[in-house]
């Protein structure tokens, strides 16, 4: 009687291990900091994402850096690329979507690192008030932050799916704090999206990739994690002049558009 008891106990032990055991699996993968993922050109990438991951980062308290994946590559001369950005296990549920950005963050950088210099969070990604962080002013070392307003206004983290932003790696992971300069997004369609023609120069350059299928709290939004891919193909070459006139025809009708705007 008292061994068959035992055995009871010790299979609902092991049972309590192994619930826990995938609680936390499930953990680090939502919650891992960045760690890339570097593209080979003709060759799919693929990586589980959140169905709200890159869309709550187009709210005002941008979105939670840990809840997005990082894709990465980089370029030796002026190219025109396509980039791909879908699903095959449930386009729709995941509706995929993403950024491109100049520059890369360093690795294991995440939303609640203490070392930031321009957007304190705390562990909890509860702003630390601080006077000199409202967007304008300067600290003691000259840093300001162009991006976010800590000082005045709540975030839920650091990503931001529609513009510039910074981050930082803890200092037992080298300190490191980089910014990522926006240059384009995709979220046009209910589903699948693709960056064609799209002219870059020399550089490193970092895809952020999830869903925008839905923005709400409720569990049938943040879960389940559905598989998505990224495939960066049909690269090619632009010599030297060319890409030059392409970069400045692109500026001269940038400068049109501000004149028509200073009207």
């Amino acid at each position: 009687m008292r061994f068959g008891q035992e055995c009871s106990r010790g299979k609902k032990r092991l049972a309590l291990v192994f619930a826990a055991a995938c609680a936390l699996s499930w953990v680090g993968d939502a919650l891992a900091h960045v760690e890339y993922i570097f593209l080979t050109p003709g060759t799919p990438s693929s990586d589980s994402m959140k169905r709200f991951g890159w869309v709550d980062g187009t709210d005002a308290d941008l979105g939670d850096s840990h809840q997005v994946s990082f894709f990465a590559f980089t370029l030796t001369q002026p190219s025109l690329v396509d980039i791909h950005v879908y699903s095959t296990q449930n386009e729709l549920g995941l509706n995929p979507a993403f950024t491109l950005y100049a520059g890369l963050m360093g690795q294991q950088a995440h939303d609640d690192t203490a070392i930031d210099p321009l957007n304190p969070v705390d562990g909890s990604f509860n702003k630390i008030a601080s006077p000199v962080d409202d967007g304008v002013t300067t600290d003691a070392l000259g840093r300001v932050s162009p991006f976010r307003d800590t000082a005045n206004v709540d975030f839920e983290g650091q990503f931001n799916a529609l513009g510039s932003w910074s981050m930082a790696s803890d200092p037992a992971d080298g300190g490191v704090w980089r910014v990522l300069e926006y240059l384009t997004h995709r979220n046009e369609t209910p589903g699948n999206e693709s960056l064609l023609n799209y002219l870059l120069g020399p550089g490193s350059y970092t895809i952020v990739a999830s869903g925008a299928a839905c923005n709400i709290s409720s569990a049938s939004c943040t879960g389940p994690f559905i598989t998505g891919s990224v495939l960066l193909t049909n690269i090619r070459p632009i010599p030297l002049p060319a890409a030059v006139y392409l970069f400045g025809a692109g500026l001269v009708g940038l400068a049109g558009l501000a004149r028509r705007w200073e009207r």
